[in-house]
């Protein structure tokens, strides 16, 4: 009796979703890093607002750009337990953070919203290697499964 595996349905999307989160991963630390130490220098300076237009795109630009993305490959691959997770980790947040701190709403509180989306990238990335991982011993098994029924038809040939 056979054991019916979960295996990915688009596995393009999932190994996109992977490159992503691998460089979404990389990026953000240094990127917040940098941006830090820009607002601190910029507040001193006393710059208003240009560089922090570009700052605000730069810090905001990876969980705009991929939220539809991952949504999208949760959905597709029904993963419902990290969409739930998603929307409790980084969307709820979020709203949340929006709705009560948008009278005194600082550009130092929008790291605060931006750090669980990262958050999630970081934990989702070790299950989307072990998604690719099942699917291509998976396939791997079909493969074995594939040749020794021919060896089989040719042993009775």
């Amino acid at each position: 009796m056979e054991r019916k595996l979960k295996v990915i349905e688009d596995i393009n999307a999932v190994q996109r979703l992977r490159t992503l989160l691998l460089a979404g991963y990389r990026i953000p630390a240094s990127a917040s890093a940098i941006i830090l130490v820009m607002t601190y220098i910029l507040s001193i300076a006393k710059v208003s607002n240009p560089i922090y237009i570009l700052l605000l795109f730069i810090a905001f630009s990876p969980p705009v750009l991929l939220t539809p993305f991952i949504v999208y490959v949760l959905l597709k691959e029904k993963r419902f337990g990290w969409l739930t997770v998603f929307f409790i980790i980084v969307i709820l947040p979020a709203i949340v953070g929006i709705i009560i701190f948008y009278e005194q709403f600082q550009f130092t509180w929008m790291f605060f919203l931006v750090f669980p989306f990262f958050f999630f990238c970081y934990f989702i990335k070790f299950s989307v290697d072990e998604w690719i991982r099942e699917y291509n011993f998976h396939q791997l098994y079909l493969l074995q499964k594939k040749e020794q029924e021919e060896k089989k038809k040719e042993g009775l040939l």
